[in-house]
This record gives C-alpha cells, structure tokens and sequence, in this order.
C-alpha cells in the first residue's frame, strides 16, 4: 500500500514539475477553454502549429554565422504565426510557395536581407513575404512588458500574433491563449518543453504581427 502511494506521489510532483510538451493536437483539444495543471484554463482562440527549433530537418540549419537551434526562436515563432494563419513562403519568381516553418522561412530571410550581421531576424521585412497580409505594424515593438494582460488577451483573441520575449530577455515564444487567472499565457515554445509562462514573473516584451487570415 505504501509503495503505491509513493509512486503516486512521484509522479504527481513529476507531472508538476516538467512542462508540458505541445505536439499535435486535433482542432478541437486546441481551440477553447483547455484544462491545464494547478487549475489553470486556458482560452485558445486560434490554432498555431508548433514547430521545435532544433528538430533534424532544420535545426543545424545556418542563419547567418548560427543555426535555427541556437538562435532561431524569435524567427521560428513567427513561421508558427505565418502557418497558423495559412500564409505561405514564397519561392523564386514563379507564383511558387511552400508552407511556413522554421526551415523554408529561414531560407526565405537569407535570400531577402531578413538578418543583420549577429543573426538578429530582422522583422518588417517579413512584410515581404505577402505584404496584402503580413503586416509589422507601429505597435509592433514592444521592448518592456508595457502592456496589460488584458490588452495583451484582447490582441491574442483578436487574432494577432504575439510573440513574447521571456527569460530575461534571451528567448521568444509564441502566445496562444490566456487564463482565467489573469496572469498566465498559453504558449508555443520552440525551444523548451513548456506551455505556459507568467504574464508578471516572465515576459519583458513583445513582438506584434498583424496577419490576416483568409
């Protein structure tokens, strides 16, 4: 009996304590309120693929002087945006796209001045991509966290892609929902195994696109 309880107990603080990994999902397990762990729920108005910075078919991918995997995340969040809202990546001079994801917009960027010398993913110029669409608009920057959470759920509902700058600045994510508990976020994050962060202990900024859906 007490074996048993013991194990319970450890996964318990296991399930706790590592984030949860978002991988493929139906429309249905993403769109809405989503239960989450500590009585979170979570409202996801749009679906967003996610896509892992380091994955083996881009990851080793070179930027400018470093890869996807080291570097990429504010760049592989907005091909999460470009995909969730169906906007393609075109190719050569033909009419030709693929789909969004961190690999064929990386190549996209190299091939259209998206990147200054440090490997900085250079944003107005994804305008280019499908300038009817996408869209860096004069709110776009944000370089403190000088929005409520309020606003910042008002903009995700709406629809815009919000990117949010957490870790003390070093790393980016996609925000996909917000909570009921007024300060936690749904996320996509590219490069760790996490679904959430706090609106108060994480976020230091934003990045906004505009990217009109069909």
């Amino acid at each position: 009996m007490w074996v048993h309880t013991l194990v319970t107990f450890l996964l318990v603080l296991v399930s706790q304590s590592s984030g949860t990994k978002i991988t493929e999902r139906s429309k249905n397990d993403l769109v809405g309120p989503r239960p989450t762990l500590n009585n979170v729920t979570f409202q996801i108005p749009f679906v967003y693929p996610l896509f892992k910075q380091c994955t083996d078919e881009w990851g080793d991918d070179v930027m400018v002087t470093k890869t996807i995997c080291q570097v990429g995340c504010l760049m592989s969040s907005t091909s999460m945006g470009l995909a969730g809202t169906a906007i393609s990546i075109p190719i050569g001079n033909d009419g030709d796209s693929v789909n969004a994801n961190p690999g064929t917009l990386n190549t996209w960027l190299q091939q259209n001045n998206g990147y200054d010398d440090e490997n900085d993913f250079i944003e107005p110029v994804a305008q280019q991509i499908d300038p009817a669409r996408v869209i860096w608009p004069q709110d776009a920057m944000h370089k403190t966290n000088d929005l409520s959470y309020d606003m910042v759920a008002s903009y995700i509902k709406s629809g815009r892609v919000v990117i949010g700058n957490v870790l003390n600045g070093g790393h980016f994510v996609l925000l996909t929902g917000y909570s009921d508990d007024g300060d936690t976020f749904a996320v996509n994050d590219s490069g760790f195994n996490t679904d959430r962060y706090s609106y108060s202990k994480d976020i230091v900024g934003y990045r906004i696109f505009d990217m009109k859906r069909e």
